[in-house]
């Protein structure tokens, strides 16, 4: 090989690729770059292989584990025990469906899943609660009250206590209240009570003054009545129950009827949601009313038997919702004093439901598509005033009493013997006195009524302390051994 062609082929080597020599960085020689990727992937692989295996040996694991229980419990089975099981199974069954029919939650609702998380909750709110309070409108106390309800309270496990709440007496004359507290202590205990009405988040405003001695004035305030009544008969559980460390009081009732506006008003603060339309309640919420009283707000339910239009005039559907809200309203005038209506809303002359629906729409500008009066939109209105208790209507109670097919003559005295519903009655008497002065105490919790009223024994004292502005109140009610 000549020299001309070994210089040739040295510049074709040194300009070649293949022979490049790593270049220095910063005096550094170049280490060269190995991927990494292939070994990350591989880990990952492995990891989540082992995490699939551990899973699959857990579940295999849990399956042997539940066949031989089976397989142990079908040892011991004989063929009455078998159909035993059915039987117990087709009971059940046919009793969920029966209440699931009876307690038609909101009919607006038509999925049944949703009414089924409904029924759900209520069930939780009677199994958790020792003492269930059913909430009844002072307006229509035997249209609101639910006996499917009542009868599913009373057969429940763990012998629960019911006591009925009025609610709402603002709304209905006092004579009137005094009346229907008479007629439905024949059958449950029952407390009279008015919630605050009070916007404010905290401190509402309580009054002490029985029902029997509260004028009108007092009723028609915006401070809540009846509570401390109401903690003296939770009072008398507690003392002669059996109860240990706390009860829970299960707040049931039709929507609408005012059942978280009630814990709110024991509780002197919002701690529930509330409304003037029904549904705002959706699940169970629990409220600690001090350490030894525990409250649960439940969604509201609905008879199934009720008619359509009496759901509706009991707030248990949506007044912007409704087809037809002109039957409802048919309805109203045919019950309510058509006096008092026409005062109330300047129309005077009408003799047809058209005719008053007409007048009111030119009296609030209802007006539709073409410039005629609106007789839905008149018929909405007329129905969100009767919610809101703006038109006046009551039931006074039957002239005589009947006591309901799910209630006995045993269930009323121990009802009755353990609330020491006597008591209370006494000391509602023994107030009659002072209806004629008209006189009254408007307290706001700084002074203790219940000092006098409630037995003061030896402790262990439960003591219930309600916080206004800087003054505590503290009522002592005897629990006897009961609390350690």
């Amino acid at each position: 090989m000549d020299s001309s062609s070994f210089e040739e082929n040295k510049k074709q080597g040194k300009g070649s690729k293949s022979c490049k020599k790593p270049t220095k960085q910063n005096g550094k020689k170049a280490t060269a770059r190995v991927s990494s990727t292939s070994h990350f992937v591989h880990c990952n692989d492995h990891t989540s292989r082992e995490v699939a295996l551990k899973k699959k040996r857990i579940e295999e694991i849990r399956e042997k584990q539940q066949a031989a229980r089976e397989q142990e419990r079908h040892k011991h089975r004989t063929i009455e025990s078998y159909c035993q099981d059915v039987l117990k199974r087709q009971e059940e069954f046919e009793r969920k469906e029966e209440v699931l029919q009876e307690l038609n939650l909101f009919p607006q609702l038509d999925d049944e899943g949703t009414r089924k998380a409904y029924y759900r909750e209520f069930c939780k709110v009677v199994e958790y609660s020792d003492v269930i309070l059913e909430v009844l409108d002072a307006r229509d106390p035997l249209g609101c009250r639910c006996f499917q309800m009542e009868e599913a309270v009373l057969q429940a496990k763990g012998n629960k206590k019911l006591v009925l709440v009025l609610n709402k007496i603002d709304l209905v004359p006092k004579e009137v209240v005094e009346k229907w507290l008479d007629y439905l202590r024949n059958e449950l205990p029952t407390v009279a009570f008015k919630a605050s009405t009070q916007h404010q988040v905290k401190n509402l405003n309580r009054c002490s003054v029985p029902v029997e001695q509260a004028p009108e004035s007092l009723l028609k305030s915006k401070s809540c009545f009846g509570a401390e009544n109401l903690m003296r008969v939770l009072g008398n559980y507690c003392r002669q129950g059996e109860v240990r460390t706390h009860i829970r009081v299960g707040v049931v009732g039709l929507p609408n009827v005012g059942k978280s506006s009630l814990i709110n008003s024991l509780k002197r603060s919002r701690a529930c949601s509330v409304g003037a339309v029904p549904g705002v309640t959706k699940f169970m919420q629990e409220v600690y009313l001090d350490k030894f009283i525990r409250l649960l707000d439940a969604p509201g339910i609905v008879p199934g038997p009720n008619s359509e239009v009496g759901t509706i005039l009991r707030n248990c559907i949506h007044v912007q919702k409704l087809a037809d809200p002109v039957t409802p309203v048919e309805t109203i005038l045919q019950h309510c004093n058509l006096e008092e209506i026409s005062n109330y809303y300047g129309v005077s002359g009408f003799q047809t439901t058209e005719q008053f629906l007409t007048a009111v729409a030119h009296r609030l500008g209802k007006k539709k598509k073409g410039g005629l009066y609106s007789q839905e939109q008149a018929a909405k209105a007329v129905l969100a005033d009767w919610v809101s208790g703006k038109i006046s209507f009551y039931i006074p109670p039957p002239p005589t009493h009947t006591l309901p097919t799910h209630l006995s003559a045993e269930i009323v005295k121990e009802m009755t013997e353990v609330f020491d519903i006597e008591d209370t009655e006494q000391a509602n008497e023994d107030t009659m006195e002072c209806l004629a002065t008209g006189e009254s105490d408007e307290l706001l919790g700084d002074i203790d009524v219940l000092e006098m009223e409630i037995k003061r024994l030896h402790s262990p004292v439960m003591k219930i302390a309600d916080a206004i502005e800087n003054k505590t109140t503290i009522y002592q009610i005897d629990l006897g051994d009961h609390f350690t």
